[in-house]
């Protein structure tokens, strides 16, 4: 099933007037450098959850290492498009607009940035809540760089703009105080670090193993290392439990003891269930998996979107990557590569279909990156 449709980012950082029509269930995009390809997968990220302004916020350091990640308003500002007229050097105000159709109800998402100087009016008890950004504190000084996020979504249902408006405060931890959306599709975010920085959640492989598809987790970790034989939760400590690997020759072993490869198969899969009946984005698909392993750890990938209703956004850069993924899906495959070429201030999308991809590719052996 296809939840987007077509997608017109309007105004998002680089991107202007972008469209991307007829999407499939599997979405390829290529294209050079800095053309665009992760901010495509930013824009999605965000109008997946279009009233969430803590996606906003994750959005905007996805792309950084935690340890060395600009302060959330410096990361923030930059998802907005920039103007070279406008001084960046006290206030900024800034807008994203972007568009779709599809079975997601959400048929346009405003959202406005502006920068303004104030006293923050956060508690020490909202500062304690669950729902917070992992932000150290600093001291509390009495003039604050603040920023107001004002998020508008227009609905299928409802063609009036719903408006909610958040106050976010420099070196503060940020709390949600509103009630959540119910205009949200399930969305997660794959990026080429991401299992390497970020915890494998224990819950997941908890509802992989009561889907009963533990089993084909397994023989996608075997595409790695054939000598993997299961998954187990243990704790050594009898506190925090951890995910461990049962290998036929090395025993049962941390996950950290294995390579990229398999941690990084491993993420995709309990991240792709997680998404059920919503949007997986993986950026950079082909990365730690070795050449001879792409077109097996692809053809699962693809499987499980289909039979769990996910639909994947994927970037590459690998020529191999495109191959596999022609090689993993069929005929009845809805796979669409889009080739994003900047040209001055606007960027396009260049639409190839499985069947004329795979003429190009097979037949022709013409290069479809660039």
């Amino acid at each position: 099933m296809k939840h987007l449709d077509n997608l017109t980012i309007h105004r998002f950082r680089g991107l202007r007037d972008l469209n991307l029509q007829d999407l499939g269930q599997i979405n390829i995009l290529v294209g050079g450098n800095n053309s665009g390809k992760t901010s495509v997968l930013e824009a999605i990220s965000t109008y997946c959850r279009p009233l969430d302004p803590l996606e906003w916020l994750n959005t905007s350091w996805r792309r950084e290492i935690k340890s060395s990640r600009k302060p959330q308003l410096d990361a923030l500002r930059w998802l907005f498009p920039q103007n070279s007229e406008v001084s960046h050097v006290h206030v900024y105000e800034g807008e994203t607009y972007v568009s779709s159709n599809g079975d997601f109800p959400v048929t346009e998402l405003r959202a406005i940035y502006r920068e303004f100087e104030g006293v923050s009016q956060l508690g020490e008890a909202e500062n304690s809540s669950e729902s917070q950004l992992e932000i150290d504190e600093i001291e509390f000084d009495n003039i604050l760089r603040g920023a107001e996020l004002e998020l508008k979504v227009a609905t299928i249902s409802d063609p009036e703009e719903l408006s909610v408006k958040f106050e976010i405060w420099e070196n503060q931890r940020f709390v949600n105080r509103k009630n959540r959306s119910t205009a949200v599709l399930p969305i997660d975010t794959v990026t080429p670090f991401s299992h390497r920085i970020e915890q494998l959640q224990i819950s997941l492989l908890s509802e992989v193993i009561l889907l009963g598809i533990k089993p084909e987790v397994i023989k996608l970790l075997q595409q790695m290392d054939s000598e993997i034989t299961d998954l187990v939760i243990l704790s050594q400590t009898g506190k925090r439990p951890s995910l461990y690997i049962d290998h036929k020759r090395v025993g049962i072993s941390p996950l950290s003891a294995f390579g990229d490869g398999v941690r990084r198969l491993l993420f995709i899969a309990l991240t792709l269930v997680k998404v059920e009946g919503g949007v997986l984005l993986i950026d950079e698909i082909e990365t730690a998996i070795h050449t001879v392993a792409l077109g097996s750890s692809f053809a699962w990938i693809v499987d499980w979107c289909q039979r769990l209703d996910v639909q994947l956004f994927a970037t590459t850069h690998s020529l191999e990557a495109i191959d596999a993924m022609l090689e993993a899906s069929d005929s009845e495959t809805d796979l669409v590569l889009y080739r994003l070429e900047k040209k001055e201030s606007q960027t396009k999308a260049i639409r190839l279909e499985r069947e004329r991809l795979q003429r190009l590719r097979e037949d022709l052996g013409q290069e479809v990156r660039v």
